[in-house]
């Protein structure tokens, strides 16, 4: 530098007020004391990984693990939270279980990014009262606790609210839900934030998928943006999302006799013969067998194996700088999922319905639940059919009876099915047909069926269609109104909507209610329920019944006259690879519609839950002179 540069005025900062800059322009000035906001803003971040920033820093405020951070309670989030503070990562996508971590996993990286790596944060939540919950007792109470972000908090009393969070270093926490296009619209943001995104409905209002909008957030900071979504799969996003990142982590064991890394699954379990699911419980002893050398594991070795995490590259091994990456989490790798529970899981998965094999999937295995079969061809449909049982005959070893309805412009398509005993849930189709008016499906629900021996049979329960469509993107005509006054005034009838995505398999809602002064509903007893189903898992669940051998437990019976136009429409949809099933325009699928209301509806019932009852003693009472029966 030469002397005349040295006399020159140097520029004045820019985060000096416009104002005293204008003032001191052209001047020679000197600062003693620079204000606190100021020297907050000037000062070198620290050289610290997103791990070691909370075990230093932050405060847990919530049970049972409350006080400072320690990563030893969840070894396996350190990983991921220091992968996403890597600078080519623009996304980490972290699938699984619940008590996985994922929340504090983010929570921790959100920690790091305020202190660290300061930038507008967008946190989406599925609804606005989760969001809160989140914001009130865990992200307001991380800052106000933490020794680090504690300094940042603005003493405006109106900088801490629910609807936003703003810091007086400038950072800014914006809170959405995925229910609410305008609360995810407008506000740019560095970081994004998705927690339980399965949880999330597929569309945001007529906008696009919440994902989508979330990823608007972050077009102003091209190549200097970073997401972070987690969740507990339930065939929405996450699962399929994890598996798209280019490069992809899932967690091993490493047996502790012959060092040998393996995945264990349901196949490893050693659970004492004989025993159920409901007669599992804490006391049980469960191993597991390493797939390599077979030796049993305890649940104390499991635990201590978990201590020390192993996590292997299975895609994109080779990448050095990976802009996206997933991570795969199951039950088995987690130290807060105890074996008994896995062992549990999977005894109600092997003997239940599409619930227990959805729950064992998404809460165990962290996956969707999916069903891989063959194309259905109408012969092969036709095996089912059981030339020995006539038409309208009721089996013997019935232990319930339901009528099922397809609404149609013009008529009804309906379907009886007699429900056998156990959770293999065996069932026959008794009759089918198509009916123009409400009154001949009453006439339906009154009829009395008989089976080979004269026994009298009625239906116990009737479940019909409510009258509108099930895909979005092709609506079909809508009868609801008529369906609703219908089933209110003949209470057997229960209204059913169909639904490509749910996160269960079914849900109830109640729609009758007494009008209140105060504003709040007062269920009418006996009112109307409306029954949401996931017709996804359900057709998943019926093209699986459907390649069961006849005869087999949980098998599909059909009656003598079931002929091939019939078995054609159990054959027109096909699952497509997005996961969904599609009928062909042009094409019938009644029958097909009408067998997926009848497995949810046995859901619904319980049917699977029956129970025989035991045969009765003989009764015997006692006289003066003996015992008579």
């Amino acid at each position: 530098m030469t002397a005349e540069q040295a006399i020159l005025p140097r520029p004045i900062p820019s985060f000096i007020p416009a104002e005293i800059r204008r003032r001191l322009a052209g001047r020679h000035y000197s600062i003693k004391r620079l204000a606190a906001q100021i020297r907050r803003r000037m000062r070198t971040p620290e050289v610290i990984s997103v791990s070691e920033h909370a075990a230093k820093y932050r405060i847990v405020t919530e049970r049972p693990h409350t006080g400072p951070w320690r990563n030893e309670l969840a070894p396996h989030t350190v990983k991921i939270a220091d992968t996403f503070m890597q600078p080519w990562v623009r996304e980490i996508w972290f699938c699984g279980v619940d008590q996985s971590g994922k929340t504090n996993t983010m929570l921790n990286c959100l920690h790091w990014t305020i202190d660290v790596s300061p930038g507008d944060i967008f946190y989406l939540m599925p609804t606005e009262k989760t969001g809160h919950r989140v914001v009130s007792e865990k992200i307001i109470p991380m800052i106000r606790e933490s020794k680090r972000l504690r300094a940042y908090i603005s003493k405006k009393e109106n900088d801490l609210t629910l609807e936003l969070i703003k810091l007086n270093h400038g950072v800014k926490i914006y809170p959405a839900w995925a229910n609410s296009a305008s609360s995810m619209a407008s506000f740019p943001a560095k970081y994004c934030f998705g927690d339980e995104i399965d949880k999330y409905q597929e569309r945001t209002g007529r906008e696009a998928s919440p994902l989508t909008l979330l990823g608007r957030r972050n077009r102003l900071f091209k190549g200097r943006y970073k997401r972070f979504l987690a969740s507990t799969p339930a065939q929405l996003f996450i699962h399929q999302g994890m598996l798209a990142c280019i490069q992809v982590w899932e967690h091993r064991h490493r047996c502790p006799q012959c060092d040998q890394l393996f995945r264990p699954t349901g196949e490893q379990l050693n659970i004492p013969e004989g025993l159920l699911a409901e007669d599992i419980s804490i006391e049980t002893e469960i191993t597991y067998s390493c797939t390599h050398c077979g030796s049993e594991i305890t649940e104390t070795e499991r635990l201590h194996m978990l201590a020390t995490p192993e996590w292997v590259c299975i895609k994109g091994a080779d990448l050095a700088r990976p802009s996206t990456v997933g991570f795969h989490h199951r039950a088995w790798d987690c130290r807060d999922v105890p074996l008994f529970e896995i062992a549990k899981s999977w005894l109600a998965r092997q003997r239940g319905g599409v619930a227990e094999k959805i729950a064992h999937a998404n809460g165990v295995e962290a996956e969707d639940y999916r069903f891989e079969a063959e194309d259905r061809k109408e012969d092969f449909i036709l095996r089912l059919r059981d030339e020995s049982h006539p038409r309208e005959i009721v089996p013997r070893d019935t232990c319930y009876l339901m009528i099922v309805a397809d609404t149609q412009q013009l008529g009804f398509h309906y379907k009886v099915l007699a429900f056998g005993w156990g959770h293999e849930l065996p069932v026959t189709k008794i009759d089918h047909g198509f009916v123009k008016t409400f009154a001949n499906l009453l006439d339906l629900a009154a009829k009395v069926w008989l089976d080979a021996d004269g026994k009298q049979y009625r239906l116990h329960s009737g479940f019909i269609d409510s009258g509108g469509g099930t895909n979005p993107e092709n609506p079909k005509h809508s009868r609801t109104v008529e369906v609703y006054r219908f089933c209110r005034q003949y209470p057997f009838w229960r209204p059913i909507k169909g639904r490509r995505t749910l996160e269960q398999g079914w849900t109830v809602k109640r729609m009758d209610f007494y009008p209140s002064s105060d504003g709040k509903k007062v269920p009418i007893p006996g009112g109307m329920n409306l029954y949401t189903i996931n017709v996804t898992l359900y057709k998943d669940e019926l093209a699986g019944k459907l390649q069961h051998q006849p005869g087999s437990p949980g098998a599909i019976c059909l009656d003598a006259a079931t002929t091939s136009e019939y078995a054609k429409q159990l054959c027109v949809e096909y699952r497509k690879d997005n996961g969904f099933w599609e009928c062909p325009k042009g094409k019938d699928n009644h029958q097909w519609d009408n067998w997926v209301y009848g497995l949810v509806a046995a859901d619904i019932i319980g049917i699977r839950n029956f129970r025989r009852e035991p045969p009765q003693s003989a009764a015997y009472t006692v006289y003066s002179k003996g015992v008579q029966a």
